[in-house]
């Protein structure tokens, strides 16, 4: 018995083939149906889901992200107002607190249990500790760098540094937890990064100082240190993207966020006392700018946790760059914080890498999963011809 050529199948252009919500359409045997799908499927993968449902979902969670990105610059910013006042730890306590506080809240209101699944848990302590280690060294970059001095690293420069190796770490750990690939274009991608990082940061030893004269070797080793606790900050941050990708929908975003809040609550009192001293708020924009520090970032996990979930990789990884918009943005308008040309070169560099590789991860990532789906359903148009 002939084996029947099956209906005809037209295959527009525009048809996207990325997620296990798009219904995959049989495959005729001709080569010239072959070659079209082909083709539209690697026009395809830049671009969102072509199911309205999940497009829309994608679109949100695009949207979140950037707004996750504004609210930690604001973050930022205030912990910037507050470096003067309070000691780093310390303010880690107080957004920690602040956002464990409005954590528990959102999971009473909503309704989720704040330990969530037990078959997860590991993994959200894992997340909570990568999260507040990296966080300790973030909020120590931004108060022990002198601000008003001009050759030194302002804040909005190190936030880049911090932000934007995150991609490259994350990019190495998934290739190890998460099995994916980390491929030679990759690898380029991240050895360039690393060197838009020492564009950045004008190590001294290279550059030399912009007056002419040398600072105190104190100040320039308290400098490096910095940088590279912003770089072991990038690292655990990376830890933390795994991880919540890890988990996926296992856990109520806000899980995320008690854990984080919880875990930084019970060890930001070991830095204050340990290697640094409590300071008592005396006015009112003492308290304000702890509480807002809080909020913001409480605003800003929720969002992220959230935006994670729901947007696709690729364009998820180009929202985190509007991170370096907002901060630049601030350190020009707010605090005359003008950015010498290397830093803007090595910003450039950074964000150019990693915008490379997250839309190269994330057509390769499509390019498969299209792939699957095809051999799939070739498989299944065989069966039924049998």
């Amino acid at each position: 018995m002939p084996e029947s050529e099956g209906p005809r199948q037209d295959i527009p252009a525009s048809l996207t083939i990325v997620n296990e919500a798009t219904p995959l359409l049989p495959q005729s045997n001709s080569a010239s149906n072959r070659t079209n799908a082909n083709t539209g499927r690697r026009a395809s993968t830049l671009s969102l889901s072509q199911d309205h449902a999940r497009r829309k979902k994608e679109i949100i969670g695009l949207l979140l992200m950037t707004l996750s990105a504004l609210g930690f610059s604001v973050m930022s910013l205030c912990v910037k107002l507050g470096g003067s006042v309070f000691p780093s730890f310390e303010m880690v306590f107080a957004r920690s607190l602040v956002q464990l506080v409005l954590g528990l809240a959102g999971c009473a209101i909503l309704k989720v249990n704040p330990l969530g699944d037990k078959k997860v848990r590991g993994w959200l302590v894992l997340r909570g500790l990568a999260g507040s280690l990296g966080l300790a060294l973030f909020f120590y970059c931004l108060t022990v760098l002198p601000l008003a001095d001009a050759t030194e690293i302002n804040v909005s420069h190190l936030r880049s540094v911090v932000f934007f190796l995150g991609p490259i770490f994350t990019a190495i750990l998934a290739s190890v937890a998460l099995g994916e690939k980390f491929t030679l274009f990759d690898g380029i991608c991240a050895t360039l990064t690393f060197g838009g990082v020492v564009l950045v940061s004008r190590p001294e030893f290279l550059f030399g100082s912009e007056d002419g004269s040398s600072k105190p070797e104190d100040d320039e080793s308290q400098r490096i240190f910095a940088i590279i606790c912003a770089v072991m900050g990038a690292m655990l941050s990376a830890v933390a993207y795994v991880t919540v990708r890890k988990v996926g929908k296992g856990a109520h975003f806000m899980v995320h966020v008690v854990y984080f809040g919880a875990i930084s609550t019970v060890l930001s009192p070991l830095g204050i006392f340990g290697l640094q001293k409590f300071v008592i708020p005396e006015t009112w924009k003492d308290y304000l700018v702890l509480l807002l520090v809080g909020i913001f970032a409480f605003l800003g996990q929720c969002l992220l946790n959230q935006g994670l979930q729901m947007a696709p990789a690729g364009p998820g990884t180009l929202m985190r760059m509007n991170d370096i918009v907002f901060a630049f943005a601030f350190g020009i308008l707010l605090f005359h914080e003008i950015p010498p040309i290397s830093s803007i070169l090595g910003a450039t560099l950074i964000v150019g890498c990693t915008t490379a590789l997250g839309l190269h991860k994330w057509y390769m990532n499509s390019l498969q999963a299209a792939l699957a789906r095809q051999n799939s359903g070739a498989a299944t148009v065989t069966t039924t011809s049998t």
